[in-house]
C-alpha cells in the first residue's frame, strides 16, 4: 500500500477543507486505464483528479467503495492485503495522502450538496385498487377506506377490475355502487365495458401501434395467465398527469407503525427491510400501533417531491455526515438535490407478498436471529404468513420493488408494466431506472395489513430457483444502465424498445447463450449470498438454518454444474428449446413494440380519461 506514495502523480488536484481520521471517506468512482501490467491511470470521475497507481493498489481501493473512517478503512486493508502484513498505520498514511489529494470521496461533501432545498409543486393524487375475481376482499378493502376517510382530497378514485368471472365482475361494480352512497368521494369503476372502450379508442387513434396496444391492454392474448401488469397499466394510462396510489385488493386500508423502529434516514438498498415473526394473527395485529394517517394520505406526503426536500422532511432536519455511515459512495454520488421522488412504498403486516418463502434467506442478521427463535422454528415462521416485513425509518434507494400499496409520480413519463407473469414489478423497476436515472424510490417506515381472503401455502422445503426471461431481462437491464448518461427519459425508452427488439432476432444459438449468461450470472449472485449467510447458521448454533441454506446452496451448486436449457424456465411448460426460443422472440418484439407506442398512448389515453370521468360514464 505504501507504493501509492511512490507510485502516482497528481493532475488538477482540488483542495479539500481540513479533515480528520473521523471523516467518512470511500473510493468512489473512477475511471481506470492500464499502462502496463503493474501500473494504473486512475482517474476521479466527481472531480477530474488524476493519478498514476499500482494495479495492486488499485484492487484494494476498489474494497473500500463504502464509507467509513480513515481507520476502518486501513483496519480492512491490514486484514484483507497480504502485502500490508497486518501493517494497518502504511494503509492510514496511504489513505491520508489519497484523501488530501482529491482522489477520495467525502461524506460531508455528499451531505453539503444536499443541503439546499429544492421544492417542487406537487400533482394532484388518483388512487386506484386492482382486483381479479375477489369480491371479498374488495368488500373489506371499501370498508377501510371508508373508515380511514379523507377520501375528498383525492382527484379520483378508480376500481379496476380484471375478473374473469361475471359474477365477480356484478359483485364489485355493486360493491363500487354502494360505497358511492356513504363516500364523500365517488369510486369509479373500470371494468371490461370501458377498458374494451380504451382499447378500441387507443387502436382507432393509433393504428401503428395496434401490435402494442394490443400485447399491453388485449386481455385475450393473455388467456390463462395472471395478468398483474395489465392492471397496473391501466393505472397508469387512468392516471397521466397525477400521482397514482396503486393498492391490491387484499389489503386494509391501515397504515400501521413498525414493530421496530429507528431515527434518522437510511441511504441504500442493503438489507432495506427488516422482518419479525408472530405464530398467531392477534400477535401479528397487536405488534404495531395505528398511525393518524391512511395509507394514500402516508403515500402522497413525499411522492414526487425532490430529493432534497424530502431527505429533510423525512430527517427532521439536513442529512448529517454520520448517516452515510457504510453508505456505498457509488450510490451517494447519483443522489442530487433535484432528484425525484418517482416511486414511494411501504412494508407488510400479514402476508409478505413474495412469490416464495426464499425472501428469509437474504434478511438482514438481525431478522434471521427472530427468524431463528420463532417460538415453532424457521419452518413455520415462513410459512404461516404472519410477518412484517418493512423498514425501521425511511429509505432512500435507486431501484424500486414490491409493494402491496405503491405510489407513482405519473406526471412524469413512466414505462408500462410488462401485461402477464410474475416479475412485472422488478421489469417496471429497471426500466424506470433506465429511463430517470437520476430518480430516487423511498420506503416509509409504516406498513399496511396484508391479509388475502384466499388460500395459500408455501414450502420451505423448496429449493431456490432464478424464474424466466422476465427476471433475465431485468438484471440485463439493470446491469447496464449508464447513470451520467443525460438522455431525456423518451429517448431511454426508445433504447429499451430497441434491445428487445435487438433480442427478438437474435439466432437461436446466440439467444441460448445469452440466456444461459444471464441466468449463471444471476445463480452465482445468487450462491455468493447464502455462502456468506451461511456463517449464520454457526453464530447462532441453528442447525435448522443452516440445512435451510445447505439445500438451497447445494441446488444452485448442481444447477450450476450443468448446462441450463431456456425450455426448463419461464412461463411455457412442455416445450421445446426451439418453441421457447420463439415465444421469447415473439414477446420480446411485441413489447418492443408497446414502448414504442407507449408516449402515444398516454397521450389518447389521458384525453378519453377526462372524457370518461366528465360523461359520469363509469359511474354507470
Amino acid at each position: 500500500m505504501t507504493d501509492i506514495l511512490n507510485a502516482m502523480t497528481s493532475t488538477d488536484i482540488v483542495g479539500h477543507s481540513a479533515t480528520t481520521n473521523s471523516d467518512l471517506v470511500a473510493f468512489g468512482d473512477c475511471e481506470f486505464i492500464r499502462l502496463n501490467e503493474a501500473m494504473m491511470i486512475v482517474i476521479n470521475r466527481e472531480n477530474g483528479n488524476q493519478q498514476i497507481m499500482t494495479s495492486q493498489v488499485v484492487e484494494g481501493l476498489k474494497t473500500c467503495s463504502e464509507f467509513k473512517t480513515i481507520d476502518a478503512h486501513a483496519a480492512h486493508l491490514a486484514n484483507t492485503r497480504s502485502e500490508l502484513k497486518g501493517d494497518g498505520s502504511m494503509a492510514v498514511t496511504a489513505l491520508n495522502g489519497l484523501r488530501e489529494s482529491g482522489m477520495l470521496v467525502l461524506a460531508k461533501d455528499v451531505c453539503t450538496r444536499l443541503e439546499k432545498v429544492i421544492p417542487r409543486q406537487l400533482p394532484p393524487t388518483r388512487a386506484f385498487i386492482i382486483t381479479c375475481d375477489r369480491p371479498v376482499a374488495v368488500e373489506r378493502l371499501l370498508e377501510s377506506m371508508l373508515r380511514a376517510g379523507k377520501l375528498s382530497q383525492h382527484d379520483a378514485l378508480f376500481l379496476v377490475d380484471d375478473s374473469r368471472e361475471p359474477e365477480n365482475r356484478a359483485a364489485n361494480r355493486e360493491l363500487v355502487v354502494k360505497f358511492n352512497l356513504r363516500s364523500a368521494k365517488d369510486m369509479l369503476y373500470f371494468g371490461e365495458d370501458a377498458q374494451d372502450a380504451l382499447l378500441s379508442e387507443l387502436i382507432k387513434k393509433l393504428p401503428s401501434h395496434i401490435s402494442g396496444i394490443r400485447f399491453l391492454l388485449d386481455r385475450s392474448l393473455w388467456q390463462g395467465h395472471k395478468t398483474y401488469g395489465r392492471s397496473r397499466t391501466l393505472c397508469l394510462l387512468l392516471s397521466v398527469g397525477y400521482r397514482a396510489l396503486v393498492m391490491d385488493d387484499d389489503i386494509i386500508c391501515q397504515a400501521m407503525l413498525p414493530p421496530i423502529a429507528e431515527g434518522g434516514v437510511g441511504i441504500g438498498s442493503e438489507h432495506v427491510r427488516k422482518a419479525t415473526f408472530y405464530s398467531s394473527e392477534q400477535e401479528l395485529m397487536q405488534s404495531g400501533r395505528l398511525a393518524d394517517f391512511d395509507p394514500l394520505s402516508g403515500h402522497a406526503t413525499l411522492l414526487g417531491t425532490t430529493l432534497s426536500h424530502a431527505l429533510q422532511a423525512a430527517n427532521s432536519g439536513p442529512l448529517q455526515e454520520s448517516q452515510l455511515l457504510n453508505v456505498n459512495a457509488m450510490l451517494a454520488s447519483l443522489l442530487m438535490p433535484d432528484s425525484s421522488i418517482i416511486v414511494t412504498q411501504c412494508g407488510s403486516l400479514g402476508d409478505p407478498g413474495t412469490s416464495t418463502n426464499h425472501w428469509g434467506l437474504f434478511q438482514s442478521e438481525d431478522s434471521i436471529e427472530r427468524m431463528i427463535a420463532a417460538p415453532h422454528g424457521i419452518r413455520e415462521a415462513l410459512e404461516n404468513r404472519l410477518n412484517w416485513l418493512g423498514s425501521t425509518r425511511p429509505n432512500f434507494f435507486k431501484m424500486p420493488f414490491m409493494s402491496q400499496v405503491t405510489g407513482l409520480d405519473n406526471s412524469q413519463l413512466l414505462p408500462p408494466y410488462f401485461p402477464a407473469f410474475r416479475g412485472e414489478d422488478g421489469l417496471f423497476g429497471a426500466m424506470l431506472v433506465n429511463m430517470h436515472r437520476d430518480s430516487v424510490s423511498l420506503e416509509y417506515p409504516w406498513s399496511v395489513p396484508h391479509r388475502p381472503v384466499d388460500a395459500r401455502s408455501f414450502n420451505s422445503e423448496s429449493l431456490i430457483g432464478t424464474t424466466g426471461s422476465i427476471a433475465l431481462f431485468s438484471s440485463h437491464l439493470t446491469r447496464n444502465i449508464n447513470y451520467l448518461d443525460g438522455t431525456s427519459p423518451e429517448n431511454n425508452l426508445g433504447c429499451i424498445a430497441s434491445e428487445a427488439l435487438r433480442l427478438s432476432v437474435r439466432p437461436d444459438m446466440a439467444l441460448t447463450m445469452d440466456f444461459r449468461a444471464e441466468l449463471g450470472d444471476a445463480q452465482v449472485n445468487q450462491l455468493h449470498a447464502l455462502q456468506s449467510q451461511l456463517s449464520l447458521s454457526e453464530k447462532y448454533h441453528s442447525t435448522e438454518l443452516r440445512g435451510y441454506f445447505e439445500r438451497n446452496i447445494e441446488a444452485l451448486q448442481s444447477a450450476l454444474s450443468v448446462a441450463q436449457s431456456p425450455a426448463r424456465y419461464g412461463d411455457a411448460i412442455n416445450v421445446t428449446e426451439a418453441e421457447a426460443l420463439a415465444y421469447f422472440r415473439s414477446v420480446a418484439g411485441n413489447f418492443s413494440a408497446a414502448l414504442n407506442g407507449w408516449v402515444d398512448m398516454r397521450s389518447v389515453a389521458s384525453d378519453l380519461t377526462e372524457r370518461m370521468i366528465s360523461s359520469r360514464q363509469l359511474l354507470q
